[in-house]
């Protein structure tokens, strides 16, 4: 009977004792220990670091709880996530009844806890030497910054190390019992955990196509046959994962990437940002980095121990390669680099492993890395984007923010544009508008203008925040907007907003809107006075409500700003005009004062609406269109106030007053009673018709 063929072995293995595979799980826990303990430490000291992009991704896991499927907000559907198996797996907790925030921190934590665990067990430790080599590489993992960062940051960065630990710790331990691992049921296996890599992230799958195609190549002396096998067995679940991930977008999403992609995906081979990126990342873990480049030359040096190095080096340096071609990443902490420290690692644990066979060797090997250890934490703690991670306190001033919006417009529902599109919507829980694209399509595939760079430098220009469509935000009609993130600035910031502020539906339908919290609570323990500069749609869903008899302003519009031309002018070219300069110069001062004086700010009330708050004697003042014929103003303050038009000519009633047909323009004012002590909260202000 003809016999059939067995798929070719790899090369020669590391080692030929099968019980290596199965490490003894008493000296593993003793491996892994001293990496748990410091991954611990350093997860704290960032403390209370959580991105604001965190807060986009528990926005489609909580939405996908409350029954509104995978969405960031009603409407159309955009991915604006990049991380499908986080939001899921932070969804899955949320169902067991966890808090969204609690349960992206604990998922986060149980992630790096795996991958440490799965990088000592790639070394297969078991006596008290073996075990010792075997703490290096997870020691080496848990003292970089990615760790320190994003252990609790809230973003996926975790889940990616532990999968790749997961993947490339079973690679590297089926290097070292050929030929059964080669068969096709074990390829099947070691290419899962690559698999769920795939629907972790879309670019994951340059991890496992990269890392098929070199066991591969391993097997090309065996004939293309045999090569082609392996890398097809191994590549199975990974295509059929990126294969079905592909054909959801497809169908739910109508895309053939995520939206961040159009967004985030600033190509630039070769550029200066991203290499600068790439070789700054070297440097801050250049306790792992140098390790791993002796090890790799060390290991090329012995017959017995080559192969692992292209399994890991191939897979780790396109990824670093892709790093560099779409120019890094903006967030602190390298999140992007969390896969890139396992094949460091494993390289490092191989090197350390082979030194080991000798107790000297051993004694050489630790010594080098706790010598990586020491310089990782070094670098972690005093690195400028680690201390900016653990200053970064603006995504918890969002929630405070977006927890009164919520309340104050429960019932209207108004659209709320922004910046930053994580923490405050999150909190909100009110229709979004992202002004700057990442979960919105139209925004997203516009082009970055020319203007940003060449006309009036001024703008930020971080990765992703390069997109804006002021036009269609216009055309959108949002009734709340921020600039920049919580609690926001008042001129515009970013591309849309600077597309607009010449438009005159911005200039003639939108007023900004001191709201003033008070002192409230940022995080335990920490409190903090915030004052927020809102823009509000006059004629919206929560700006003036009208009917034929009687109509209603909110109070808080009354000593509103209202931009009385461009200021920012970061897409218009200089005119050259000195005196349109010298005035838009002392407009700019105007905005400075009225902001600074806070005579008539929004603030909220126990029952949630805004009310005003009059500080001073002077009116606060809003001019509208109100039609002809005869009104009066009706209003709750407490203790007291008054308000009219005194332009106009008084009616026959007192207190109203007469607008002449058909009407036009009328400067309404409201101001504390003479007799009132400040400072006077206004509650509501009513026009009635009395003719």
């Amino acid at each position: 009977m003809h016999q059939r063929p067995a798929l070719a072995p790899g090369p020669t293995p590391l080692s030929t004792a099968p019980s290596i595979d199965r490490p003894n799980h008493a000296w593993l826990l003793l491996a892994v220990a001293p990496a748990l303990a410091l991954a611990a430490v350093q997860a704290a000291w960032p403390w209370p670091f959580f991105s604001d992009d965190s807060f986009i991704s528990l926005r489609y896991a909580a939405r996908l709880l409350a029954g509104e499927g995978l969405t960031w907000t009603d409407g159309e559907r955009v991915e604006g996530y990049s991380n499908l198996l986080w939001v899921l797996g932070c969804a899955g907790l949320g169902a067991l009844g966890l808090e969204l925030v609690t349960a992206a921190r604990l998922l986060g934590a149980l992630c790096t806890a795996a991958a440490l665990w799965c990088l000592a067990r790639a070394a297969g430790p078991r006596d008290l030497r073996t075990s010792l080599c075997a703490a290096a590489a997870p020691l080496l993992v848990a003292s970089t910054q990615p760790v320190l960062v994003w252990t609790l940051g809230g973003l996926e960065g975790p889940m990616v190390m532990w999968l790749l630990a997961w993947g490339f710790g079973g690679v590297v331990r089926a290097l070292r019992v050929e030929p059964a691992p080669w068969r096709p049921a074990r390829l099947l296996r070691l290419g899962a955990p690559f698999a769920l890599l795939c629907v972790t992230r879309p670019d994951g799958a340059l991890w496992a196509f990269s890392t098929g195609v070199v066991l591969g190549a391993c097997a090309l002396r065996s004939g293309w046959r045999g090569a082609v096998t392996r890398a097809a067995c191994f590549g199975l679940w990974p295509l059929v994962a990126f294969g079905a991930q592909l054909a959801f977008r497809l169908a739910y999403y109508g895309d053939w990437v995520p939206n961040t992609a159009h967004v985030k995906a600033e190509f630039d081979p070769g550029g200066a940002a991203g290499l600068a990126y790439v070789g700054g990342a070297m440097w801050v873990l250049q306790g792992l980095s140098w390790p791993a480049l002796f090890a790799a030359v060390a290991l090329l040096a012995r017959r017995a121990d080559r192969c692992v190095v292209p399994v890991l080096a191939v897979p780790l340096g396109a990824w670093l390669g892709y790093l560099a071609a779409i120019g890094g990443d903006h967030f602190p902490g390298l999140r992007l680099v969390h896969g890139a420290l396992v094949p460091m690692a494993l390289l490092a644990g191989a090197g350390l492993r082979t030194l080991g066979r000798s107790a000297f060797g051993a004694a050489v090997g630790l010594a080098l890395a706790a010598g990586g250890v020491v310089t990782n934490v070094y670098f972690a703690r005093t690195d400028g984007r680690s201390h900016e991670a653990r200053g970064e306190l603006w995504e918890w001033r969002g929630r405070v923010l977006g927890e009164v919006l919520a309340a104050a417009f429960e019932r209207q529902q108004p659209r709320l544009a922004v910046d930053a599109a994580g923490a405050l919507p999150y909190y909100a829980k009110l229709p979004a508008l992202d002004m700057l694209g990442l979960c919105d399509r139209t925004i997203a595939t516009t082009p970055s203008p020319a203007w940003l760079h060449t006309v009036r430098p001024g703008t930020p220009l971080p990765p992703g925040h390069l997109r804006g469509n002021g036009r269609y935000v216009m055309d959108r009609a949002p009734d709340l907007m921020l600039f920049a993130p919580p609690p926001g600035l008042p001129l515009p910031v970013f591309v849309s907003a600077a597309e607009f502020e010449d438009d005159p539906r911005f200039l003639d339908g939108y007023r900004c809107v001191l709201l003033e919290l008070g002192e409230r609570e940022v995080l335990p323990g920490r409190a903090e006075a915030l004052v927020s500069p809102l823009w509000v749609r006059i004629e919206g869903r929560i700006g003036v409500q009208r009917s034929a008899q009687r109509i209603e302003i909110p109070p808080w519009l009354f000593g509103s700003y209202a931009l009385p031309e461009p200021l920012q002018r970061r897409h218009q070219p200089p005119t050259g005009d000195a005196a349109a300069e010298a005035r838009r110069a002392a407009h700019v001062a105007e905005a400075g004062a009225w902001y600074a004086a806070r005579a008539a700010v929004a603030v909220p009330t126990d029952a949630g609406p805004l009310s005003l708050e009059l500080r001073t004697r002077e009116p606060a003042r809003f001019t509208m269109q109100v039609p002809g014929g005869v009104w009066r103003c009706e209003l709750q303050a407490e203790p007291a106030a008054v308000a009219g038009a005194p332009d106009l000519a008084a009616g026959p009633a007192p207190g109203s007053f007469v607008v002449p047909a058909p009407g036009h323009a009328v400067d309404l004012r409201v101001q504390a009673a003479a007799e009132a002590d400040l400072p006077v909260r206004v509650r509501s202000v009513v026009l009635v018709r009395s003719d």
